[in-house]
């Protein structure tokens, strides 16, 4: 195995990482597949004789750096992903919280609107499913 190409892969690992932690996970995604394509397209043969190397046989097909690079993308993007989605949630709750009837004040002028029914669980899927159905039928 060549020690060399993990440690690359190690350091552009921790590189990705760093700036999802510091900066932005959208920065980091970026910065993800434009380095490898960039340093690509400025020294084609180095980069194409690296990703070539067989690390590894595993049941006897050959484990080269680029199937390293591409389960090093899918982690790396996986990770991203979640902790999009999780910022994107806590912040929806957060929204959620100062929109609050409770933190208007009512002046003598409006007129307090009856609130409408919560609704139930096989309403909320119902909905889930049509607008779902929607979506994959092209629609918006």
């Amino acid at each position: 195995m060549d020690i060399l190409s993990f440690l690359l892969f190690f350091i552009y690992a921790m590189v990705i990482l760093i700036i999802l932690i510091y900066i932005s996970p959208i920065i980091s995604a970026i910065v993800m597949i434009i380095l490898p394509v960039a340093i690509a397209f400025l020294f084609p043969d180095p980069v194409s004789q690296f990703l070539s190397i067989a690390q590894f046989s595993y049941m006897g097909v050959p484990v080269n750096n680029i199937h390293l690079m591409l389960m090093l993308w899918s982690a790396l993007l996986g990770i991203i992903i979640y902790s999009e989605l999780l910022s994107w949630y806590l912040l929806m709750d957060k929204t959620d919280e100062n929109n609050t009837e409770g933190s208007k004040e009512i002046s003598s002028t409006d007129q307090i609107e009856p609130k409408e029914a919560p609704k139930t669980v096989k309403k909320k899927i119902e909905d889930f499913l049509l607008s779902l159905g929607k979506i994959m039928s092209g629609g918006k």
